[in-house]
């Protein structure tokens, strides 16, 4: 018998303190078949501990205009990582700077003007490799394993969920917590979304074994966002169910409106739910606003002003011509389900003010992003360190009981159950305080001059 050879894909790590950027640029290449995004980081510094576990083939690093003080770093990760590309996009550099860069060891240098297209084009001459684990890195069960603990899951539901026993689920975290450093599931999420790495990679995963004759849905829970179509049937729809079948997304499509509160997959789906309109009538929108979820509408036909504004009204946060979902969707939805308005530029420009309106409405019963108080704050970015609530009551000088009455009711605003969990949805929502620069370097790493590099 023979055994089909593994997918080569190009492994992609990301670094922007832009976060729009930083989750476009990612959510853009996550849905081509032969690019896998292994991580994102908002820290220069933070890329070396990143490519350590996930061993990238690609490094995109944004310069912005400080192109002379990413030198320094770029030299030590390709003194470190030697068969590592580099691209660094840039947005205004001197011939001296340029040059210094080529010294370091950039293999590419992009500017800002040149766009997504120059950054993909840089990417498919690269060279990938065949999906397998690296050594000394994360496994691919144990970045599983991290994913599932940030979804609020307990050993032995992941041990159900991977059909291994729960005492491989403990040997695996003992294993996971000497790699990042970390004593607790809770500061393995944290170290994990500080890297970007709690992104479900599907690539990874079907990179092991022959491509299924059917779209494997991924287990329930894996933090994935979950499309719900419905509307009027057309070619727009066909385009919509196509995509969605072709990627590891799962999606439910509605044939005809109807409460849907009751459901299964509204119950007990624990990642984003984002509703996909597909030329609507206006029965279609009482989903949004009944489980309180964002929209995409699809259209095709041009929509006047008057229509673009009751869609942005009534819930919509995306837009998407019919032309374009082949280009386009896939990456829109990830953006929707990590809390983005995703609209172009032109038809937007007349409507700022209704969309403003809309903003300040704050219209009851509404789903808003929870705003979380100082005290919240101080419990959430405790919680990002990994400390106990022990620790974190000696911290902040309140008492044990303190922390647990405020914790309660951050997981309450939070709609999770346990504080994993909770750090995993505030990244999501970018609700997660930004951690402190490390008091050392990474172990093996020099000390690295700059201190933090914001642009």
């Amino acid at each position: 018998m023979t055994v089909p050879s593994a997918r080569v894909t190009v492994q992609v790590a990301v670094q922007s303190s832009r976060r729009l950027l930083r989750d476009t640029l990612s959510a853009c290449l996550a849905v081509r078949p032969d690019i896998t995004v292994v991580g994102k980081v908002a820290e220069p510094d933070a890329i070396f501990e990143l490519c350590e576990l996930r061993h990238p083939d690609v490094v995109i690093l944004d310069a912005g205009p400080r192109l002379r003080e990413i030198a320094d770093r770029v030299a030590v990760l390709t003194r470190r990582f030697p068969d590592l590309n580099v691209i660094v996009t840039y947005r205004d550099a001197s011939e001296q700077d340029l040059a210094a860069a080529c010294r370091a060891g950039v293999s590419s240098l992009v500017p800002e003007s040149k766009g997504l297209s120059a950054v993909l084009a840089l990417l498919r001459r690269s060279r990938g490799r065949h999906a397998k684990d690296s050594p000394g890195g994360l496994t691919d069960r144990e970045l599983e394993l991290v994913v599932l603990t940030g979804s609020g899951h307990s050993v032995a539901e992941i041990a159900a969920l991977l059909g291994i026993s729960p005492l491989t689920v403990e040997n695996l975290k003992r294993r996971v917590y000497a790699k990042l450093d970390v004593s607790s599931s809770v500061h393995a999420v944290a170290k994990a979304a500080s890297l970007g790495m709690l992104e479900p990679q599907p690539q990874a995963e079907t990179a092991k074994r022959p491509p299924p004759a059917r779209r494997r849905p991924p287990a329930e829970g894996e933090g994935v966002v979950l499309a719900v179509v419905t509307g009027q049937y057309c070619s727009a729809l066909d385009q919509v169910v196509s995509a969605l079948v072709s990627s590891p997304l799962p999606f439910v499509l509605l044939r005809k409106p109807g409460p849907v509160s009751d459901t299964h997959w509204a119950r007990w789906h624990r990642g984003p739910i984002v509703a996909v309109l597909v030329d609507p009538v206006p029965e279609d929108w009482d989903m949004v606003a009944e489980l309180g979820v964002p929209a995409i509408l699809v259209h095709s036909k041009p929509l006047d002003p008057p229509e673009l504004a009751e869609a942005l009204a009534c819930g919509a946060s995306s837009l998407v011509p019919a032309d374009r979902i082949e280009d386009h969707f896939l990456s829109v939805l990830r953006m929707v389900g990590q809390g983005y308005l995703v609209v172009d530029s032109m038809p937007m420009r007349p409507l700022i003010g209704a969309v403003r309106a809309r903003w300040d409405e704050r219209a009851p019963g509404r789903l808003e992003l929870p705003e979380l108080t100082a005290r919240e704050s101080d419990i959430l970015r405790s919680l990002s360190r990994g400390h106990s609530i022990r620790q974190t009551a000696r911290v902040l000088g309140i008492a044990p009981k303190t922390v647990e009455n405020v914790q309660t009711r951050l997981f309450r605003k939070l709609g999770v159950r346990n504080r994993s969990g909770a750090l995993a949805v505030a990244d999501a929502f970018g609700l997660l305080p930004g951690a402190t620069p490390p008091a050392r370097a990474p172990k093996g790493y020099p000390s690295l001059p700059g201190g933090d590099w914001r642009p």
